[in-house]
């Protein structure tokens, strides 16, 4: 019900509307308001503006609304958002390479080579050595500047980038590969099972493998991308919208002068963008749907992941 509008009939629009409030309580677990002796409309907007606080302690962004459909009924939906910010989720993979050379950290490094291909297989995060990859082109561009044109640059600064581009190029396949084989994906519980972590760093990395492991199995087909949308329509703007994974992505480094330039040339070109996608879900609660409250739960345990994970890596002796 929008102001400035009618009220529908009374009698239609209170079945319709505790019809569905009565689903919601049951999905989220909160109580209605009793609003018998109110009058109408008053008695639907007290009953939303109750159920509408308590939606806001889930420790999610969360807005409920009230809504008509085309037959007259009057609905609850709830519209969930999660505020990526201005971070760029890059997951550096050098790191992870270089605890694979040392013998003394196999275990570590198998843990968090489950985690990384958790990430990359159910998770639906993008490799910056794949086709059309957004870090992929910068790098690109990068090595067309420093290694095939080469000239108006100095021998150090020429061969600092040079170095660091044939390492993100040749290990970066190599860990692709690793990452891509489902084998650690497989044994990945047996991994955790078996750890025995002896310092601070080994327990967080635990940790943070069971954290991933655990959304494994309560979300075994969620993807970073499912629930991803923007409120720009592309064919209205020239750039259109940031993708998510344009900043969601596997990168070799993310300390250095490479990356720095790459950073840089990342966020030049996002502030050309109009808008980008971020994580937001609608949810209609009527007589015809499954109610599920479960909103955005799995981007709120992902993301927080992702930054976790990340400082870990450049942790890393």
């Amino acid at each position: 019900m929008e102001q400035g509008n009618r009220p529908p009939k009374k009698e239609q629009a209170e079945d319709s509307f505790f019809a569905s409030l009565a689903t919601l309580t049951v999905a989220y677990d909160i109580e209605a308001i009793d609003v018998t002796e109110k009058p109408y409309p008053y008695n639907i907007l007290l009953a939303h503006s109750c159920a509408n606080r308590q939606l806001k302690k889930s420790g999610q962004e969360v807005k409920l609304s009230i809504m008509q459909d085309k037959k007259g009924a009057v609905q609850l939906a709830t519209h969930h958002k999660y505020n990526v910010g201005m971070t760029l989720y890059y997951i550096p993979v050098l790191p992870l390479y270089r605890l694979l050379q040392d013998r003394a950290q196999k275990q570590t490094a198998e843990l968090l080579l489950s985690v990384f291909s958790y990430l990359y297989h159910s998770a639906g995060i993008s490799y910056y050595k794949e086709e059309d990859s957004t870090l992929g082109y910068h790098c690109e561009c990068l090595r067309e500047m420093y290694i095939e044109d080469g000239d108006g640059y100095g021998e150090a600064e020429h061969n600092t980038y040079v170095s660091a581009l044939n390492e993100a190029s040749h290990y970066g396949e190599v860990m692709q590969r690793k990452i891509y084989n489902l084998y650690h994906l497989n044994h990945f519980q047996q991994r955790i099972d078996i750890y025995k972590p002896k310092t601070a760093l080994e327990r967080a990395c635990l940790k943070l493998a069971k954290t991933a492991n655990a959304l494994l199995e309560q979300y075994p087909n969620q993807t970073i991308h499912r629930n991803m949308a923007s409120e720009e329509n592309d064919d209205e703007y020239e750039y259109g919208v940031i993708r998510a994974a344009q900043y969601i992505s596997f990168i070799a480094e993310t300390k250095g002068a490479l990356y720095e330039n790459i950073a840089q040339g990342i966020n030049d070109e996002f502030g050309e963008y109009n808008g980008m996608e971020e994580p937001a879900r609608t949810q209609v609660f009527n007589m015809k749907d499954e109610p599920d409250a479960g909103g955005l739960d799995f981007e709120y345990k992902l993301f927080p992941l992702l930054i976790k994970l990340c400082t870990l890596l450049n942790d890393l002796p």
